[in-house]
């Protein structure tokens, strides 16, 4: 057994263990991990493993982020159990979708914004014009984060198993 199979196999073993309801393989090195929502749809994880025994981790649903790249299996088994933690209590929130809806409206404006600048030549004044209202937008989001309290994880996934 190859150490990669032995690590697919050890952090496959670990995400069913921290409720992974389905885990795809393809190709031997790249894995599909879903989560399910409890009546928020799914979350999907996709990682991949290298040659050189790195893993390059993103989540897929119920948006697109990538999470960049981890070292070890303890990594990144560690950073989906959080992730997923989060996911599952940030769900019982009456605003979840609004939230998943806003994200994949930023992460639009995202690719709007790199259309823009592959296929124009834009001014440095609207350029800082962009960056402006950027910055005015992140006040806004920390502001929002603290005067918002705080998600309390479900009871189910308080501790690491």
């Amino acid at each position: 057994m190859s150490l990669s199979t032995f690590s697919s196999d050890f952090i496959d073993t670990a995400l069913l263990q921290l409720g992974a309801s389905k885990i795809k393989v393809v190709s031997g090195k790249q894995h599909v991990v879903d989560f399910d929502l409890e009546g928020a749809g799914k979350l999907t994880y996709v990682f991949t493993i290298t040659n050189e025994h790195r893993y390059y981790l993103q989540r897929v649903r119920p948006y697109p982020m990538v999470q960049g790249r981890f070292a070890g299996v303890e990594e990144i088994v560690s950073f989906i159990a959080r992730d997923a933690r989060a996911f599952q209590a940030a769900r019982q929130s009456k605003n979840y979708q609004s939230f998943v809806d806003s994200t994949r409206d930023a992460l639009a404006l995202a690719g709007d914004l790199e259309q823009l600048f592959l296929a124009h030549n834009v001014s440095p004044k609207d350029l800082s014009a962009l960056r402006e209202e950027f910055s005015r937008l992140r006040a806004l989001i920390h502001s929002m984060g603290d005067a918002s309290p705080a998600v309390k994880a479900p009871a189910a996934f308080e501790s690491d198993r």
